[in-house]
């Protein structure tokens, strides 16, 4: 377990086109955004919108820069938070799909989260023709066998 400080910027949305919100959130990942999320809001005048929240540990200027650049915003908000991260490790699972990339979140070395990495899921069921969540399902069930055996 870690802890650690993180940037949010936050900035509300009520005039930029949403077609533009996939392009957004690829450059803020490429600046180094950890996560990227938008939330319906009620604005002024009861007018719908969104509230676009970024999570940053470096590169924040840049990201400003993707926002105000990609957004109609006219400014964002910035506030510094303490949060608690679970020591993350990578392991191959062998399923009876191929080998899949897992995260591990533990807490004092007890296994809190398994989770399957969706690219690798993703990339085996399209080449095989399988659902996605069976993919899925089976890689994680194969990794909480490996990982609660022991």
């Amino acid at each position: 377990m870690g802890k650690e400080t993180i940037t949010i910027l936050e900035t509300n949305l009520d005039d930029t086109n949403p077609l533009f919100f996939e392009n957004l959130f690829a450059r803020l990942f490429k600046e180094g955004a950890l996560d990227v999320s938008l939330t319906l809001v009620l604005m002024k005048k009861q007018r719908p919108g969104y509230k676009l929240t970024v999570l940053a540990k470096k590169n924040v200027s840049k990201i400003i820069k993707v926002i105000f650049a990609e957004t109609t915003s006219f400014g964002v908000r910035i506030r510094e938070e303490k949060r608690v991260v679970l020591e993350r490790k990578i392991k191959k699972i062998v399923t009876k799909y191929g080998k899949i990339r897992c995260k591990i979140g533990l807490l004092r070395g007890e296994i809190m989260s398994i989770s399957p990495e969706y690219e690798d899921c993703k990339k085996i069921a399209e080449k095989l023709k399988v659902p996605l969540k069976v993919i899925y399902e089976e890689a994680k069930a194969r990794a909480e066998d490996v990982f609660h055996s022991k």
